[in-house]
């Protein structure tokens, strides 16, 4: 891919500045010396008035196709409810820009996979926010897994919880894809990118049940990679006062943090022949280096980002899910 940018600061598009943008995308972008926030487009013109105002945003527009439309935004931040995604990146992709999009991608692996042809067709950037990536405790991890420092990984556990807040608005309407599509898909994304290993199959239970129609709160996956690892992923907003872990039991050894969220500091205990020894990793701040690393890549400098297709795979396991809970079976990937 060429490198599309022309301008120093890049100049931003905001499309559904809700909760994330406002608590933490846009305070990233107004301290960045290589970015700045030249427009939004929310729900309603008073909505996207009163952010303008916050930010110090030079234009609102009446919706994403306007903002889109205008010449001088160069990239755009799409995080809207879910069901909106495929549109607006399709809209952005047919005018030229690029574009880093909330996760899920969107709701349907079909979906997905035409909103990364619009944007290779187009020679724009297309990058999805699983920004746990980021996180420099999976880094590590990471890295203990694809060095065989402890061996071939046997079994995985990995969970996370979200704050009560998250249960409300369109996250309850059944149509956005309920926790699996807010949460599970950064887990399920994140056990491939750090085993190195693709999921065999798949067998899953919600809460409320799917199969009622209602949005799921709390999702249960038990799965297998290839090689036979196997993997226990649980995402939750019913339990907030819950840890946020991760567990890597491998054939020399074993790797496990400590709560990976709300905390000052994470542990990293890794377990071997010699002993037993603690690593400590500040939280990183993944929405400041998601943005960093954009534009960066936006010039042409490869960063790692998770690409429009890693955000299908992950839409790809998301229907194995919904498959299981639908049909209580396994499901293979």
């Amino acid at each position: 891919m060429q490198a599309h940018r022309t301008v120093n600061p890049v100049r931003w598009g905001i499309v559904g500045p809700g909760r994330i943008v406002v608590t933490q995308i846009a305070p990233a972008l107004r301290a960045s010396p290589t970015s700045t926030i030249l427009g939004c487009a929310a729900s309603s013109l008073e909505k996207s008035e009163a952010f303008a105002r916050q930010f110090g945003a030079e234009r609102c527009y009446p919706d994403y196709k306007a903002l889109v439309a205008d010449p001088d935004i160069d990239a755009v931040f799409i995080a809207t409810p879910n069901e909106l995604h495929r549109d607006m990146v399709l809209a952005a992709a047919h005018a030229g820009k690029h574009v880093l999009c909330e996760k899920p991608l969107a709701l349907t692996v079909r979906d997905g996979e035409a909103m990364v042809e619009a944007c290779a067709r187009a020679g724009v950037l297309l990058r999805v926010g699983f920004y746990i990536r980021l996180e420099a405790i999976m880094a590590r991890m990471r890295a203990l897994l694809r060095s065989n420092a402890i061996g071939e990984p046997r079994a995985v556990s990995l969970s996370r919880t979200g704050p009560a807040l998250l249960r409300a608005g369109w996250r309850l309407q059944a149509a956005q894809g309920g926790a699996l599509f807010d949460m599970a898909v950064h887990l399920l994304d994140l056990v491939e990118w750090l085993t190195g290993k693709r999921f065999a199959e798949i067998a899953a239970s919600s809460h409320p049940d799917r199969k009622a129609g209602l949005a799921d709160d709390t999702i249960a996956i038990l799965g297998a990679l290839e090689g036979g690892c196997q993997v226990q992923i649980r995402a939750s907003r019913e339990t907030p006062h819950a840890t946020n872990d991760l567990v890597i039991e491998a054939t020399d050894g074993m790797a496990a943090t400590s709560a990976l969220r709300w905390a000052e500091r994470y542990d990293l205990s890794i377990t071997d022949a010699a002993g037993v020894r603690i690593e400590q990793f500040a939280p990183t701040p993944g929405y400041v280096l998601e943005l960093q690393y954009f534009e960066r890549e936006m010039g042409g400098e490869p960063c790692g980002l998770p690409t429009g297709a890693d955000g299908v795979r992950a839409i790809r396991l998301a229907e194995a899910v919904v498959e299981s809970i639908a049909t209580r079976r396994i499901v293979p990937v």
